[in-house]
């Protein structure tokens, strides 16, 4: 979202709450990109690959964007959201991790 802050501005915030999330998001992936960099964070890489186990661990669900289109072409976007995934598929997830 610290990519393309002006998106934060379409469901009612500010873009500091774009770097947070992003920022947020480096908690629970296992990586950052190296090709797609951040300006706004100093080029840091965008982060990469949820780790199932860091989400359990911090308790920090994956954030979402939403957007929806509308159904006849050339009309555009009609709504958008921002979310979080549902903590319950993280945890069962890992448990099934746990088995392996």
């Amino acid at each position: 979202m610290a990519g393309a802050p002006a998106i934060v501005k379409f469901v009612g915030g500010v873009p500091q709450d774009a770097i947070d999330a992003t920022l947020e998001m480096y908690d629970i992936c296992a990586a950052e990109h190296d090709t797609f960099l951040i300006p706004a964070l100093n080029f840091r890489g965008t982060p990469l690959g949820i780790d199932v186990r860091r989400v359990v661990e911090t308790g920090i669900s994956p954030r979402l964007n939403t957007g929806i289109a509308h159904k006849e072409p050339g009309i555009g976007q009609v709504g958008a959201g921002l979310l979080r995934a549902p903590m319950e598929c993280f945890v069962q997830a890992f448990q099934e991790m746990q088995k392996a």
